[in-house]
């Protein structure tokens, strides 16, 4: 291997590896979250955008509409009294306003299309959100009992922060926070052992005292 291919390769795996422990999963998964935020924001002003448009486009359809009606009764009036120019005009006028009353009824139906997608898209990114919220919590707590199942010291986190999409984000960050736990396991640590559980909310546990209580009242009885 050549001394400049194992200087790249050596320089590779150093960025890799200060990139690895800048990355804190609680920071990071704060701000995946405080960007699908922002774009949900986003998403929001241009729903109220694309409703407003919808409207806007709907009246000026309807005064078309009514123009055109106008100049259909103006030309029907210009050939009831024998004047086939001004008949003529308002005939060109109507077409010219029926056609504008069909473009806006087009612009209305993208609009609401436009709408209907957009809706959909928020309905699915805030229920996105609020499960990622719950998952952060989660990651929080497992992140917490790694350190403090750690004999060394944690590293010190730098506050940088790196776009993404939130839920691939939050799947990068809770393998970083397995591997912790797996390095914590195989030195002999475990960030789920047993000072660190509540015995009392275990339901397998409650379910075994209640048998052995049974056990000993058919016991008695006998």
């Amino acid at each position: 291997m050549s001394i400049l291919n194992r200087l790249s390769n050596l320089t590779k795996a150093t960025i890799h590896e200060v990139l690895n422990k800048l990355e804190d999963p609680i920071l990071m998964t704060g701000q995946y979250l405080r960007n699908l935020e922002e774009d949900i924001a986003a998403k929001e002003n241009l729903l109220r955008e694309r409703k407003t448009a919808a409207k806007v486009s709907e009246q000026k359809s309807l005064e078309a509409a009514r123009n055109a009606q106008l100049q259909e009764q103006k030309a029907l009036d210009a050939l009831t009294s024998g004047n086939e120019e001004a008949a003529r005009r308002a005939a060109v006028a109507k077409i010219h306003y029926q056609d504008e009353a069909e473009q806006f009824a087009a612009n209305v139906k993208q609009a609401e299309s436009q709408v209907f997608e957009l809706e959909l898209r928020l309905k699915e990114a805030k229920e996105e959100l609020a499960r990622l919220k719950e998952k952060r919590k989660e990651l929080a707590e497992r992140a917490r009992k790694v350190e403090q199942s750690s004999s060394t010291e944690s590293p010190n986190f730098s506050y940088g922060t790196f776009s993404g999409a939130a839920a691939k984000g939050f799947e990068r960050m809770e393998e970083k926070i397995s591997e912790w736990e797996a390095t914590m396991t195989k030195s002999g640590y475990s960030p789920f052992s047993a000072d660190t559980a509540n015995p009392d909310n275990d339901p397998a546990v409650n379910e075994e005292l209640q048998r052995l209580k049974d056990q000993l009242s058919s016991d008695k009885n006998k």
